[in-house]
């Protein structure tokens, strides 16, 4: 913490360290997490992105948040897997609400001045529904730690590979495992992801 306030008050690139801390506020991890926060160093690199994409494309930056593990912790992601009908696992639904509702589109449409649109009836049209989050859920399942076996089931729920943890896999974006990754099509916001297509 000491170190981000010296550089807010000290560091020569103060537009990029404002624009950073205005993303923090929206692009957010949290130290409450008990998970989150048992990666000190990861959360200090957290804010590195931040500063690194903070006159960048947002787009760039969502793609870069939705693989760091630290955002993979605190919005349940990470380590997510496809639906089994045996069992009745569906897929996380967190970040695919999330992403949709805090990081990009919101909840209601809104018009060019800022306002919420109404439909005829007076009602707030809103931007997404239920079935965008489960079918957007979809393409968030697979996604889990770097680590060197792809097929290691403690790979992709631990980060450990017999019995080996990799100590930098806090800072390293999060790898498709296609085994855990849903192949279904998908179907969400008017936009067709056709079967069989990988993470």
């Amino acid at each position: 913490v000491a170190c981000v306030w010296k550089q807010a008050f000290t560091a020569p690139d103060q537009l990029r360290r404002r624009m950073a801390y205005a993303l923090s506020q929206i692009v957010v991890i949290s130290l409450a997490d008990g998970d989150v926060d048992n990666y000190d160093r990861a959360v200090a690199a957290w804010l590195d992105v931040l500063n690194a994409h903070s006159f960048g494309k947002y787009r760039d930056l969502l793609q870069t948040v939705s693989t760091n593990p630290m955002m993979g912790i605190y919005l349940t992601h990470l380590a997510n897997q496809k639906a089994d009908a045996a069992t009745g696992r569906v897929p996380d639904e967190n970040y695919a609400r999330e992403v949709m509702q805090l990081l990009t589109i919101g909840l209601v449409e809104l018009n060019q001045d800022g306002s919420p649109r109404k439909a005829g009836n007076g009602a707030l049209i809103e931007t997404y529904t239920p079935a965008d989050v489960s079918e957007l859920a979809k393409v968030f399942t697979g996604w889990s730690w770097a680590c060197s076996s792809l097929t290691d089931r403690s790979c992709f729920t631990r980060g450990v590979n017999n019995g080996s943890e990799d100590p930098n896999r806090d800072l390293k974006p999060m790898i498709a495992y296609p085994t855990y990754h849903s192949t279904e099509s998908k179907s969400f916001l008017g936009i067709s992801i056709p079967a069989q297509t990988s993470a």
